[in-house]
């Protein structure tokens, strides 16, 4: 999805909700970090028409991404933490909830771009694709993403502000 920032709306409600299930690194990188497949793939073939999404986006590619991020994440918890604590932002970089924070936000994500792109597969290697309602409500979903993302935003920050 070329309009990938917008995805980081669901994290962030995630984050907003329930901070003390969730990393908030995991999160949102589990949200958006699958979009640099399309990137490389429309670099390699700079054809739009081209399928550009893959294996990322699927749940296995899911699973694999999510196991890989939260291992680097994992590597990464004390400068992190000490950014998240800056912030007032206390939240557990066991490797676990790392795990489970970026699957989430990478589930949500292959999901809501297997409703409008023809070439992202839940089952991948299976074409199967049982929730693909087409491209016709692709604008009106990333305006619903970009307000969830707006309105999280302001939940985060009161709930940190107090």
């Amino acid at each position: 999805m070329p309009l990938t920032p917008f995805h980081l709306g669901p994290g962030l409600f995630l984050g907003a909700i329930a901070l003390g299930l969730f990393n908030l690194w995991a999160l949102l990188l589990g949200s958006v970090v699958m979009d640099i497949e399309p990137l490389v793939l429309l670099i390699i073939n700079p054809c739009y028409s081209c399928p550009h999404h893959g294996v990322l986006h699927s749940i296995f590619g899911a699973i694999i991404g999510s196991l890989i991020l939260a291992a680097i994440l994992h590597g990464l918890r004390e400068p992190l933490n000490k950014i998240s604590l800056e912030f007032k932002i206390s939240q557990s970089f066991s490797f676990p909830v790392l795990f489970f924070s970026s699957f989430s936000a990478w589930l949500i994500h292959i999901f809501l771009d297997n409703l409008t792109h023809y070439d992202v597969f839940l089952f991948w290697p299976s074409k199967y694709k049982p929730l693909f309602i087409g491209p016709e409500i692709y604008w009106p979903l990333n305006f619903a993403l970009l307000t969830l993302g707006i309105i999280s935003s302001i939940i985060l920050w009161l709930k940190l502000k107090k």
